[in-house]
């Protein structure tokens, strides 16, 4: 009796459940494929986010590298030519050893060194090439490198021997 009676007064409410419940039952796998999909963009979206940061540091990176190598040509780097070929400019390497043409000893420690390619470093203990930075500016490359043709005699030497 009372079940007939609930049915009666809330006939409209028992129906409308059962037709959401039964929806639900139909499209749950519906709903899994859309929580996967939304679960999927979240992904893209950090990985996106990410990779914008990574470049973003680079370029500020980039930036602060081309000030230092820019005064570093401004001041008088000295270019660095091939032992062979002393009308060629080689480019440096971090960690690669810098001579004295003449002496064939390694460059004093705090020597600014720089190359055609727009890299500058600073001459470490042992000889060695630190603080590598780049600047993309040509025209001030160009002006640097213009002060030494002919006279690359007196140049430092990259060896060509590998560290």
């Amino acid at each position: 009796m009372n079940s007939a009676r609930l049915w009666r007064k809330h006939k409209t409410s028992i129906i409308f459940g059962a037709l959401v419940g039964a929806s639900l039952v139909y499209s749950s796998g519906d709903i899994q494929r859309n929580m996967g999909a939304i679960a999927d963009i979240k992904q893209s979206i950090a990985e996106n986010s990410k990779q914008q940061t990574i470049l973003e540091q680079q370029l500020e990176f980039e930036k602060e590298q081309a000030t230092i190598a820019d005064a570093r040509y401004k001041s008088g780097c000295l270019p660095i030519v091939a032992t062979v070929y002393p009308h060629k400019y080689v480019t440096i390497v971090q960690g690669k050893v810098i001579l004295d043409r003449i002496t064939l000893n390694p460059l004093p420690k705090g020597t600014v060194v720089c190359d055609a390619n727009g890299n500058t470093g600073v001459i470490a203990d042992r000889g060695q090439v630190e603080a590598i930075a780049f600047t993309g500016n040509r025209d001030l490359v160009a002006t640097r490198l213009k002060r030494f043709r002919g006279g690359t005699y007196s140049q430092p030497i990259d060896s060509g021997a590998k560290q």
